[in-house]
């Protein structure tokens, strides 16, 4: 009875304080592992790369452009943001820098 009302107490206490996981002073439940350490933070890395595009003819840079991406690193949201620079036909873009990331 006392393990049950433990239970009972440490449920309530983590419904109240948000779904934060309280930990349980029971024997049957020490075994498994708890949800606030299997479970990461997940954020979303926003990015605004900007890059050279080329024209491939004469290897003459025509101009800049712009694109955002996101990802759940800074580095993966960079990457995006590059493969969704615009590309004209006949263009290649190259030296993409990022000029934001948050």
């Amino acid at each position: 009875m006392k393990t049950l009302h433990r239970t009972l107490v440490a449920g309530a206490m983590t419904l109240a304080l948000g779904g934060i996981v309280a930990p349980v002073a029971s024997a049957t439940t020490a075994s498994q592992p708890s949800v606030a350490s299997e479970a990461g933070i997940l954020r979303t890395w926003h990015a605004t790369v900007q890059c050279q595009i080329v024209r491939i003819s004469d290897n003459n840079v025509v101009g800049y452009d712009r694109a955002d991406g996101t990802g759940n690193s800074q580095q993966a949201a960079i990457n995006d943001a590059k493969k969704n620079v615009p590309v004209p036909a006949n263009h290649y873009k190259r030296h993409c820098d990022a000029k934001r990331v948050w």
